[in-house]
């Protein structure tokens, strides 16, 4: 196992009052060994006594307005982007791409900029960003195609590292801000059946979020299928991980 020293590194959350995001959040503060773990989102994260906030730094940001929060994204080493919502939650199609793309983008662009060292294309991050299975920019539905547009636009932003990870139906384990109804219904149908044929379409909300930690803690970690590791354009090593591989990291198989 390869460990990055974390100690005096900063670790950035992007989305941690969503479900993916919290438990993200509440796995690096009881378990990360970063020196300083910035929350970024439109209002501060609820976190229960149980959790350590020691290290733990909110920032509200009017995602309309980020240069006014320039300052805010400097020196920072590991960010996690759960930044995420459905066209339903939005409300229209543009709403969805503006949460669920430009945000995402818009946020990338100004850490690439603030932490870039002179002279240099990338900056010295390791983005790691919550996507879904079947992205794809050339979908003709909406959803996979934004996930699969952002994902190869993150690729090309100048970042040393870029995961990016593709979990399945998730399985929340808190109650939603706002209720997907039938988020649930899918998941107590689909799971059984896929636990039957031994096919792993139903990630945990949890299991993501430690997912996505293991991965920023340990370079080592690589996914299965060597074909999801390229060098971008612009030199960026891109990893994707699919939600077999996202279950496997948690259970060690990796």
């Amino acid at each position: 196992m390869s460990e990055n020293n974390n100690m005096n590194k900063t670790a950035m959350v992007f989305g941690a009052t969503g479900a993916v995001g919290k438990q993200l959040l509440k796995d690096v503060l009881k378990n990360g060994k970063y020196a300083k773990v910035v929350a970024v989102g439109r209002r501060p994260v609820e976190l229960d006594e149980s959790i350590p906030q020691d290290k733990l730094v909110q920032k509200t940001v009017d995602f309309e307005n980020l240069e006014a929060h320039r300052e805010d994204f400097k020196n920072v080493s590991d960010v996690f982007c759960c930044l995420a919502t459905t066209r339903a939650d939005a409300g229209s199609a543009d709403k969805f791409i503006k949460i669920d793309q430009t945000y995402v983008l818009d946020s990338a662009k100004i850490i690439q900029e603030e932490n870039k060292p002179a002279g240099s294309e990338l900056a010295p991050v390791h983005f790691l960003y919550c996507s879904s299975t079947g992205a794809n920019k050339n979908s003709m539905f909406l959803y996979p195609k934004t996930k699969g547009q952002t994902e190869e636009k993150l690729a090309e932003t100048g970042f040393e590292k870029v995961s990016i990870f593709r979990p399945g139906l998730l399985e929340v384990v808190e109650p939603r801000t706002h209720p997907r109804l039938l988020e649930p219904v899918a998941v107590a149908i689909c799971k059984p059946i896929f636990n039957l044929f031994g096919y792993k379409g139903v990630n945990s909300v949890d299991t993501v979020g430690k997912a996505m930690h293991k991965v920023a803690e340990d370079s080592s970690i690589k996914p299965a299928d060597a074909s999801s590791i390229k060098k971008s354009v612009i030199g960026s090593l891109v990893s994707a991980f699919n939600k077999n591989d996202i279950e496997n990291i948690v259970h060690s198989k990796l």
